[in-house]
This record gives structure tokens, sequence and C-alpha cells, in this order.
């Protein structure tokens, strides 16, 4: 038997794969569907919206680790490793859009780097002589402007003057490579 957290979250990602609208998912349909009291999402999470990110969190996170492996390859070095460690991400991203801007919200509305934290260590093998300081600072420095850019997608577009019908993917990979490349990586 799987403990209270793990059956809350697996119940939101069943809501979820059932349609249910993220901003309309009450405590009640999640507990109904946990076969639990309502009062242990607030135990365990605080607020039902807290259960609703760890759920989304999973989702992309497995969908993550999923396209990563897919594309990665043993014998790549740090920086293609963190290429398709981007390049999966953007995959996930761009599969799970809404998904996606409600978790990159989220951790902008809160005190969380979790997403710089996942790419720590191909940023010391890649630049060993910067400090742990410096190497966060450059994780947050990759991290952000893609972020920034995912949310505000149609508004880049525009001011780039780029086709807005052209798939974000691609968008993606460019930026990437411009940002990357400024960074020297």
């Amino acid at each position: 038997m799987p403990d209270i957290k793990t059956l809350l979250i697996k119940s939101v990602i069943d809501l979820l794969d059932d349609e249910f609208d993220v901003e309309e998912l009450t405590i009640r349909q999640i507990a109904y569907e946990a076969h639990i009291s309502t009062g242990l999402i607030n135990y365990h999470f605080g607020s039902k919206w807290n259960l609703i990110v760890a759920a989304i969190s999973s989702i992309i996170d497995s969908a993550a680790a999923e396209a990563f492996q897919e594309l990665s390859n043993q014998n790549d070095t740090p920086k293609e490793q963190l290429r398709t460690f981007l390049k999966a991400m953007a995959i996930v991203v761009c599969k799970y859009q809404k998904y996606s801007a409600i978790l990159i919200k989220d951790g902008l509305n809160s005190e969380r780097f979790s997403t710089p934290e996942t790419i720590l260590g191909l940023l010391r093998d890649i630049k060993p002589h910067l400090s742990e300081k410096e190497i966060k600072y450059l994780a947050v420095q990759v991290v952000a402007p893609i972020q920034y850019i995912f949310l505000k997608e149609g508004g880049l577009k525009k001011y780039l003057g780029e086709d807005i019908h052209r798939p974000m993917l691609e968008e993606y990979e460019e930026i990437m490579e411009a940002f990357l490349k400024t960074l020297g990586i």
C-alpha cells in the first residue's frame, strides 16, 4: 500500500488524466478519488495547490526523465549532456504546456530553485574552475531566460518578428543554443 502522499499525488494525476481542469479540481474530488478524508490533504501538503503542484511536478519529472533517456548517449560530453537535457525539457514543456506554465509560475513565486538544481552537476563538469556560488549563478542564467521566454512565447515571437505559428520546440533549440553560446558553454 503506497503512503498517503503518494496516493494523493496519484489521485490528482488520475483526475488530470481524466480531463479534469487543474483550476476546477476540488479537495473533495481529490479526497474521493484517493478514498481518504479531505483533512489529510492539508495535513500532508498544506494546501490543495501544493498537492496539485506536487502531482504536476511528478508528471513533468517522469516525462523529462523519459525524454532525456531517449535522447541521451552515455558517451556524451557534459556539454552535450546539458544540451540533451535542455532539449528533453523543451520537448516536455511543449508537450505539457499548461502544466509547465503552472510549475514555472509557481516556482517563480516561491523560494524554490529546483529547476537550476537539476543542471548543477553538469555545469560543475563543464566549468570546473568556477566556485560553487558561480556554478549556481550560471545555472540560474541558463534556466531563468528559457522559463521567461516560455511564459512570454507569443510576445517573444512578435518581438523577433517571427512566425507565430512556427512550432515552439524549434524556437527553444535556437534560443537555448544562443544562450549557451553567450554563456560560453
